[in-house]
């Protein structure tokens, strides 16, 4: 996990987002971001409840997800700095976390503009 960065004030369209978020490079940075957020979570209830921003970087590719660490299932906000809808490997390896952690649940990732994707 790297550390926390900071994105400008235009960087995001919803206001309630805080400015602090984590950098994820690609889909196994991803993978140890969420893990990491995990164990934080299950061993802090503080920490737990507090939203976390994660930024997520492959090539040209940069989107913000909000992760939702309060309650289990843990629920995802996903928002391309350009626009684009969430990518296939963003989508699975979001799906997988969950299905490790959490088994059998209701998977589903709020895309910030579009809606839910499943």
């Amino acid at each position: 996990m790297e550390v926390m960065g900071s994105l400008g004030e235009n960087s995001m369209q919803s206001s309630n987002l805080t400015e602090d978020y984590i950098i994820a490079n690609g889909p196994e940075g991803l993978k140890e971001v969420l893990q990491a957020l995990f164990e934080k979570a299950s061993n802090d209830p503080d920490f737990a409840t507090v939203d976390h921003f994660v930024l997520y970087e492959l090539g040209d590719q940069r989107s913000l997800i909000k992760v939702d660490t309060a309650k289990e299932p843990y629920q995802f906000w996903y928002n391309d700095l350009l626009g684009r809808p969430a990518t296939k490997i963003v989508r699975e390896t979001i799906a997988d976390f969950l299905w490790e952690k959490f088994g059998d649940g209701e998977i589903s990732l709020k895309d910030e503009e579009n809606g839910h994707v499943k």
